[in-house]
Parts: C-alpha cells; sequence; structure tokens
C-alpha cells in the first residue's frame, strides 16, 4: 500500500462543481447509521480564533479526564493534524485504511466529496470508533452551509465576525452573522463578540446564550514577553469573581478566546484548579508563536485583516519598529491592501515571498508594490527558505513570519 500516494489523492479530491451546502455529507453520513451522533459536540465558528479556543476547551477536557477528539483545519505540515484525539493526530495507517474502506461506498452512491469533506467524513467516524466523550468541531467555511454542520451540538461557540470568504458568506457582517450562528442547535451558545450585529442574528435562534463580553470584565492583561505567555485577571459580573490565570497561548486576543472557553468548561462543571492548569498547558503552533530566541523568531498564522489587527495590537508595544523585519505572503483572495496597511505599524522593513505549490498565493511583485509608500526597506523572494535567510543576514533582533497558515509550514 502506498501510503504516501494514497494521501495525496486524499488531499486533492477535486469532485464536479457543486452548491456550497452541508446536503452531499448528510447524504454520505446516512449511509452509515450518522456517527455523528454518537458522541456530545462543541462546535465552533468564528472569523478568528477558532483554533486556539478550540485548544482552550480541549486542553480542560482531556486535564479533566474526558476522552476527546478534535477537528481543525488549515494544517501546518500534514492533513492528520486536523483530526487529534487526545491531542494525538491520526496515523497515516488509520488515516488511509478509513479512506479506502469508505471510498468505493461512497462511489456506489454517486457522492463524490471534496478533500475538507472527506476528511470531515472520516473524522466522524474515527472519532465514532475510538468511542470518545466529546468532539471539538471547528467549522471549515461559514457555519450554516459548512459541511461540519450536520451536529446537534451541546455547545455552540461563536468567537467573533468580520469580512471573510464573501464569495461564499456575503459582503456585510450581517450575512457573515447569519452564516456564523447557523451552527446553532438546541444547546446553549457562546459569542465572544457582543457586536449588535451578532446578538441579533444569535437571538432568532435561541435565548440560551452568553456574551463573554457582557459576563466577564477584564481586570487586566500582560504580556509576558520572557516567558511569551499572557496574564489574566478577569471577574464574572454575575458572582462578583475574580480569578487569575496564566495562557499558554500569547496575545491580547487570546483573552476572550479563553474565555470563551472557560464559560464551556464551566458549564461542564470542571474546576477551577483544573481549568488554571490546562490554560497554562495549552499550545496551539503558528498563534504567535516563538520558534527562536535569539534573533527572536515568532510565526502567526494571521491570514486575513481582522487576525492582522490582532497580531499588531499584541506586538506593537514591544516589538522594535526599526530592528525588526516581517516575512509575508499573503493569499490572492485577502484584503492584501489593509493587511500590509496593518504590518506598517510594526516595522518599517518587509520581506515578501511566495508559497510553492500554492495556487492561491500572490506573487511577491504584486505585494512589493502595494508595499511602496509603507515601508522603508521591501524585498521580495520566491522561496520561503531564501527569504528567511535574507532576514537572518540584516541581523534585526526580531523577525515576524506572517500572511498565511500555508507558510507556515516552512518555518515551524
Amino acid at each position: 500500500m502506498d501510503i504516501i500516494r494514497i494521501i495525496e489523492e486524499l488531499s486533492n479530491l477535486n469532485p464536479p462543481q457543486k452548491n456550497f451546502d452541508n446536503k452531499l455529507m448528510l447524504k454520505a453520513l446516512s449511509l452509515i447509521d450518522n456517527p455523528q451522533n454518537l458522541y456530545k459536540v462543541i462546535h465552533i465558528a468564528g472569523t478568528n480564533g477558532k483554533g486556539s479556543t478550540a485548544a482552550f476547551i480541549e486542553s480542560g477536557l482531556v486535564g479533566a479526564g474526558f476522552k476527546v477528539g478534535k477537528f481543525s483545519s488549515p494544517h501546518i505540515h500534514v492533513i492528520n493534524e486536523c483530526i487529534t484525539i487526545d491531542q494525538k493526530m491520526i496515523s497515516d495507517v488509520d488515516l488511509v485504511n478509513l479512506y479506502l474502506k469508505y471510498k468505493d461506498l461512497l462511489d456506489s452512491a454517486n457522492i463524490y466529496l471534496s478533500s475538507f469533506e472527506m476528511l470531515t467524513f472520516l473524522m466522524f467516524i474515527y472519532c465514532a470508533k475510538n468511542e470518545i466523550d466529546y468532539l471539538i468541531l471547528e467549522t471549515g467555511l461559514g457555519g450554516l452551509d459548512d459541511s461540519t454542520n450536520v451536529v446537534n451540538s451541546e455547545f455552540s461557540v461563536i468567537t467573533n465576525i468580520s469580512l471573510e470568504h464573501t464569495q461564499f458568506l456575503g459582503n456585510n457582517l450581517e450575512s457573515i452573522a447569519k452564516h456564523k450562528a447557523g451552527i446553532i442547535k438546541n444547546g446553549y451558545t457562546i459569542i465572544g463578540d457582543n457586536l449588535e450585529v451578532l446578538v441579533n442574528e444569535v437571538k432568532k435562534y435561541t435565548d440560551n446564550f452568553v456574551s463573554i463580553k457582557d459576563k466577564y470584565q477584564i481586570i487586566n492583561t500582560r504580556l509576558n514577553v520572557e516567558k511569551f505567555i499572557t496574564e489574566l485577571t478577569f471577574k464574572n459580573s454575575i458572582t462578583n469573581e475574580i480569578l487569575d490565570v496564566q495562557l499558554g497561548l500569547f496575545g491580547f486576543f487570546q483573552v476572550y478566546n479563553f474565555l470563551c472557553a472557560y464559560e464551556v468548561l464551566a458549564k461542564l462543571n470542571i474546576s477551577w484548579d483544573i481549568i488554571e492548569k490546562s490554560a497554562k498547558l495549552t499550545i496551539w503552533q503558528g498563534r504567535l508563536q516563538k520558534i527562536s530566541n535569539s534573533p527572536l523568531i515568532i510565526a502567526d498564522a494571521s491570514h486575513n485583516a481582522d487576525g492582522v489587527c490582532n497580531l499588531v495590537s499584541s506586538l506593537s508595544n514591544f516589538l522594535p519598529f526599526e530592528d525588526s523585519v516581517i516575512i509575508c505572503s499573503i493569499l490572492i483572495d485577502k484584503d492584501k491592501s489593509e493587511m500590509i496597511n496593518s504590518y506598517s505599524k510594526i516595522s518599517d522593513s518587509i520581506i515578501f515571498c511566495e508559497i510553492p505549490n500554492q495556487e492561491r498565493t500572490s506573487d511577491a511583485n504584486s505585494l512589493s508594490e502595494l508595499a511602496v509608500g509603507k515601508f522603508k526597506n521591501i524585498w521580495k523572494f520566491k522561496e520561503p527558505d531564501k527569504a528567511l535567510k535574507f532576514a537572518q543576514s540584516l541581523n534585526k533582533s526580531t523577525i515576524v513570519i506572517t500572511g498565511s497558515c500555508y507558510l507556515l509550514k516552512y518555518f515551524i
């Protein structure tokens, strides 16, 4: 069995053009008695913060002794990263065996799934076979029509909203909110932002929800640059309880991701002692991750305009403006100008590169043209490794690698 070839096939499924909905996934799952109904589900949507929120919840549930599956995307190195049980990714053998076992069944029913849909389908099966207690399930695109939206979740979490994937989700916040709120079922809903447009959409589905920004008061947030962690003091506005916690993930934006997770874990009666310990141990690759000390190299998967704003707010107070350099690659369907404008607030030097074998990568020339007048120094390279070597030759104290999740695999 050629495992590498089969995984490559799974990663590049190109079914005939179809509508953007979850009807095909529902049909596929009905063939195998709906394994997605055999465990409790925590479903997470949002423009940014899904992965970090999922990581905080996963760490807490595992710390409490539950058997926990998680589905997240995109991956950095291998697609196996998308499917984990108790923080261990699915093996090549298990992934390939599942794919080979079910592809003929789907073909015989004239069901042809995309790579993301197939991975989602196999994940539901894998979690059922392993008899997990909870599945932490990230949406892939939006929520309402997403192929993950085939579950009756116990918790629905919407981290935040901003404009994204407008060709599928609409070009205004009302439409975005409608898609995100589409994951809400009969369980408890948690929203990480109290934007009126989001709250109004959530109310169309349920009264059983909480806004994190309304329930919790942030007393103090400190970024510990030495340990590269986030220190948080917050207050429950209902109980007036004040709590201190250290977050294993770095960045001001991680505060609300953690509080979304905390609300889930507290509702499940997990003790504060477990939550506190697990929060400190939480790891999520590529989210303001320190990968080197000298020079300081930070990798961050801020792949859209809102994500870059979060990066800038966290780095601006300590990043040396003239003694740092950004390595950047941005996909063609992102708001490149706005992202580059934000990057210019934290450094006067930027290196653009392209992402090999990624059809959505912007060419370095076009990106550098957008940066003219915004940066003192602009360079461009085709290959990420050459961009890093050049950045290191500049002898800057800090290098920030950002712009696309797909770029990070060359550095972490």
